[in-house]
C-alpha cells in the first residue's frame, strides 16, 4: 500500500524553533545601519525607516501602538510621497511599504514582498549591495510561507560571497518548500545547498544533497532540474575522484538535456575538461570542435579555445593547435578573462609543449607561473613549473640528438623546419612573434 504524503494547509510548522532563525534572531550589528553607510543622503533615513518597519511587522510587533501609530504612520507615508528628487525606482516601493505600514492589521503580504524586492534590484544597480541583501531579507520575512523568496535570498548571499547565511536560507527555503508542498523550489533549493556544501569541502555531504534534490525531481517529474541535478552530481563525482560514476552522471545528464537544451553546450564543456584531465584527448578534441562558435560568453570561449589548443597539440594536429591558441590569447589579452589568464595559459603551454613548440610553450607555461603566483593557486603554479621541468628536459635532449645528426638528413630537417615555421609564421600576428626575413 503507497504511503500518502501529508501536506499541511498551515502557513508553517508548529515549532516556531526551527524557523526562528534567520527571521528573529538579531545579529550584533544595528538592523538597517548599512543603509546610512552605503546610500547617505536625505532619504536614506525613509529607506532606513521602511526597512525596520517591515522587519518589525514581520516579527508580530504590529500590537506595538507607539511604533504603528495610525497617525505616525500616515505622516511618515505623506512625507514620503512628497519628496521630490528621488529615483522612481527606490521612491516607488518605499511608498508602496509606507502606505501597507498604515494598516498593519490588513497588510497585502505579496504587495509588501514584492516592494522590498523592488529596493533590493534598485540596490544592486546602484551598487548598494548591503542594502540589498537587508531588503532581501524583509522581503523573505514578510512572507514568511513563500520558499522561493528565501531560496532567492540564499541566492543573493552566496553571490556575495556570505556563505553562512546562504547555507541558512537555503535550508530554511527547503523547509518552508516541504511544509508547502512546492516541489520545484524543494529541488532547487536542495541543489543550491548541495553545490555549497562542495564548495565548502564537504563533497559527502554536497552529493547526498544533490542524490536527495534528483529524488525530488524524479519523483515530481520536474524535467528542467532532473538533468541539472545530474550535471552536478557529474562534476562533484570527478572531484572525488568516481570517474566511472562521473560518466555515467554525464551520460544521463545529456540524455535528459536533449539536443535542443541550451545548458547541453555547458555540459560538454565541462565534460572535455573532464576527458582532458584524464588524458582521453581524442574523445575531448572531436566534441571540441562542434562547440567553436556556440558561446558569446568570453569566459566560455576562452575555455573552449584553450581546451581546443590542448587537445590539439595532443593530436598532432598543429594547424588547429594554432587556430585555437591565437583566439584564446585574443580574449586573454583582452581583459575579459582576467581570472582565466592562469589555468588557460597553462592549457595553451601544454598544448604547445606536446607539439614540440618549445618557445611558444616556454612563454604560455612562463604567463600561467606569474599569473598563479599573482592569484595564489598554488596547483596551477605546481603544474606550470613540472611542465617548465619537463621543456627543459625535452630541449636538452632535443639538443643532444640534434648534434648527433649533424651532417645527416640535413635537407630532410630543413624541410621540418621551414615547413613549421610558416606554419607559425601564418598566426604570428596573434602570437605576438615578429616576421622572420630570410636573406
Amino acid at each position: 500500500m503507497a504511503t500518502q504524503r501529508h501536506q499541511s494547509s498551515a502557513e508553517l510548522p508548529p515549532a516556531p524553533l526551527d524557523f526562528a532563525f534567520p527571521l528573529a534572531v538579531p545579529g550584533a550589528e544595528v538592523l538597517g545601519a548599512v543603509i546610512m553607510f552605503e546610500a547617505p543622503t536625505p532619504f536614506s533615513l525613509h529607506l532606513f525607516q521602511a526597512l525596520r518597519h517591515v522587519m518589525a511587522w514581520a516579527q508580530w510587533a504590529a500590537h506595538d501602538s507607539e511604533l504603528f501609530d495610525g497617525d505616525g504612520m500616515r505622516a511618515w507615508e505623506a512625507q514620503v510621497l512628497t519628496t521630490e528628487g528621488v529615483d522612481e525606482a527606490l521612491w516607488a516601493p518605499v511608498g508602496v511599504i509606507a502606505g501597507e505600514m498604515c494598516r498593519p492589521d490588513d497588510v497585502d503580504v505579496p504587495r509588501l514582498a514584492k516592494a522590498c524586492l523592488a529596493i533590493t534590484d534598485w540596490a544592486i544597480g546602484d551598487g548598494a549591495h548591503g542594502t540589498a541583501l537587508a531588503f532581501a531579507e524583509a522581503a523573505a520575512a514578510a512572507w514568511p510561507n513563500n520558499a522561493r523568496m528565501a531560496w532567492m535570498t540564499g541566492c543573493l548571499f552566496r553571490e556575495q560571497g556570505r556563505t553562512p547565511q546562504a547555507g541558512q536560507w537555503f535550508q530554511r527555503a527547503r523547509r518552508v518548500a516541504v511544509w508547502t508542498g512546492d516541489a520545484e523550489v524543494q529541488a532547487i533549493a536542495t541543489i543550491s545547498a548541495g553545490n555549497l556544501r562542495v564548495l565548502a569541502g564537504d563533497l559527502p555531504g554536497g552529493r547526498e544533497m544533490l542524490k536527495s534534490a534528483l529524488r525530488v525531481a524524479k519523483r515530481h517529474r520536474l524535467a528542467e532540474w532532473i538533468p541539472k541535478a545530474l550535471h552536478d552530481l557529474f562534476v562533484v563525482s570527478t572531484y572525488a575522484g568516481q570517474f566511472d560514476e562521473a560518466e555515467g552522471y554525464a551520460r544521463q545528464a545529456a540524455t535528459a538535456y536533449g539536443s535542443a537544451h541550451s545548458n547541453l553546450k555547458d555540459l560538454a564543456l565541462d565534460v572535455t575538461h573532464f576527458w582532458i584531465q584524464q588524458g582521453h584527448f581524442p574523445r575531448a578534441f572531436r566534441v571540441l570542435r562542434e562547440m567553436e562558435g556556440r558561446f558569446t560568453i568570453p569566459d566560455r570561449q576562452a575555455r573552449v579555445a584553450a581546451s581546443t589548443a590542448r587537445a590539439a597539440g595532443a593530436m598532432g594536429d598543429v594547424e588547429a593547435f594554432f587556430a585555437a591558441w591565437s583566439e584564446a590569447w585574443r580574449l586573454l589579452d583582452s581583459g575579459a578573462v582576467d581570472h582565466l589568464r592562469a589555468p588557460a595559459a597553462l592549457e595553451l603551454g601544454l598544448g604547445a609543449l606536446s607539439l614540440k613548440l618549445w618557445e611558444d610553450a616556454e612563454f604560455a607555461l612562463g604567463i600561467a607561473r606569474a599569473a598563479a603566483e599573482a592569484t595564489r593557486d598554488g596547483e596551477i603554479l605546481a603544474r606550470a613549473e613540472s611542465a617548465l621541468d619537463h621543456l627543459d628536459r625535452r630541449q636538452a635532449v632535443d639538443d643532444q640528438l640534434r648534434m648527433k645528426r649533424s651532417g645527416r638528413g640535413a635537407g630532410h630537417d630543413l624541410a621540418a623546419h621551414l615547413a613549421r615555421s610558416l606554419m607559425e609564421q601564418r598566426w604570428a600576428p596573434a602570437t605576438g612573434a615578429g616576421a622572420q626575413e630570410f636573406e
